[in-house]
């Protein structure tokens, strides 16, 4: 009978948390980004799949879900870091044309945007003191590698 209390309240924490998980658990905050923030769609359609009218993007901690939701508004999910190594890999291949200076500032500024982010993340990830050092741990800086300041 003693154990009744612990069980219950382990129940509702259990509840209150399952609640509160949703896709948006580990989104970046901010404005959500829109599709044309990673380019045109021709560029970024393996990444967000086909563009919509009003395609929102959120960025995450998380994985990358290019399918819309089946009703509601057209939201697409992107892991931030698979995000930034597209940006960089997008910005390289872009020939250098006066044409192609507005998009170029474009993805730019969309990858300033995540770095910021990022960097947060990884430097308070970097900065706690590991559980196992050097016997079978892993190397934290494998999970979120340095990423470079600008593209």
């Amino acid at each position: 009978m003693k154990a009744l209390p612990h069980i219950a309240l382990l129940a509702c924490c259990g509840l209150l948390f399952l609640v509160g998980c949703g896709a948006n658990i580990n989104a970046i905050p901010g404005p959500p980004l829109t599709y044309d923030d990673f380019g045109t769609e021709s560029m970024a359609s393996h990444l967000l799949g086909p563009k919509r009218e009003n395609t929102q993007v959120i960025a995450r901690f998380g994985s990358t879900d290019p399918t819309p939701p089946p009703e509601g508004p057209d939201v697409r999910f992107v892991s931030v870091s698979q995000a930034m190594n597209y940006l960089r890999h997008s910005v390289r291949k872009l020939p250098r044309t006066p044409e192609n200076a507005a998009l170029h500032q474009r993805l730019s500024t969309t990858y300033s945007r995540l770095y910021r982010q990022y960097s947060t993340k990884r430097d308070s990830f970097m900065s706690v003191p590991s559980a196992s050092y050097g016997r079978g741990g892993m190397n934290r800086a494998l999970m979120m590698p340095p990423m470079p300041p600008s593209i």
